[in-house]
């Protein structure tokens, strides 16, 4: 009997293309925007061996650049386990203090969200500590077409992202075409506001956290609870500032 002898597997090596994947692995993982120079030194590269690796990437949709010329993944590619600014965001010091300061002005909780794989997830919240509130807690998951949350997402995030929320939900014709209608109105106003169709005088308020390009990124909220003292149209302006002031601070 013969001996069979193996045959070397054959190797293809593309260094370019794992450069690239080099990239986008760890700024999946990090979460946070990059500068050139951070790449080269985190990956142990050199700048030739990544500036037209970064531009190609830039090129077809794949990084976004801000105004401080760093870089950061966008939602054309889901990388399992990745961190999104905006989680990373959602948990930082500035965010949580400014959540507190609404909680503390308005005696009402707030919470933000964002997409998360397929879902519409709340990353944080803040509630007072000495008045009855109702109010949704991290982790949650919030419904893509009936929460003030969603429905604003839908109507002001990207074509890209909002599809990753809805894709998978059972919509009959009828229903899409109202869904259509509805976001274009919230679209429209900038705002969602949504009477709770089972707890007397809770209404959920929501406004947009944007990124550089003016898309939602995530969306704060306040359930409105009226039996708490205060004024509704008071309560929008702070809530309204509040996504204004998260809104600048994430795009920094």
């Amino acid at each position: 009997m013969k001996a069979t002898m193996a045959l070397p597997r054959q190797e293809y090596k593309a260094p370019a293309l794992s450069r690239g994947l080099s990239i986008i692995e760890h700024l999946a993982q990090d979460g946070v925007p990059k500068s050139m120079g951070q790449l080269v030194s985190e990956l142990g590269l050199s700048f030739n061996q990544l500036y037209r690796i970064v531009h190609c990437l830039l090129a077809e949709g794949y990084l976004y650049q801000d105004k401080a010329r760093r870089y950061s993944l966008t939602d054309k590619i889901e990388v399992k386990h990745a961190v999104s600014p905006v989680q990373r965001f959602a948990v930082s010091p500035p965010c949580q203090s400014l959540m507190r300061d609404f909680v503390w002005q308005t005696n009402q909780s707030c919470h933000l969200a964002s997409l998360q794989a397929e879902n519409f997830v709340v990353l944080a919240h803040a509630y007072p500590e000495f008045s009855p509130v109702i109010g949704a807690r991290e982790g949650s998951t919030l419904n893509a077409v009936k929460s003030s949350s969603a429905l604003l997402f839908l109507a002001l995030a990207s074509d890209q992202a909002a599809l990753r929320l809805i894709r998978h939900y059972p919509l009959g014709p009828e229903h899409r075409a109202n869904l259509q209608q509805q976001l274009t109105a919230i679209g429209t106003q900038g705002f969602c506001e949504v009477k709770h169709d089972r707890i007397i005088g809770l209404t959920s308020l929501s406004f947009p956290v944007t990124g550089q390009d003016g898309r939602a990124e995530g969306v704060i909220t306040c359930p409105y609870f009226d039996h708490v003292p205060g004024d509704y149209d008071e309560l929008k302006r702070r809530l309204r500032a509040l996504a204004e002031a998260l809104s600048q601070t994430y795009r920094q």
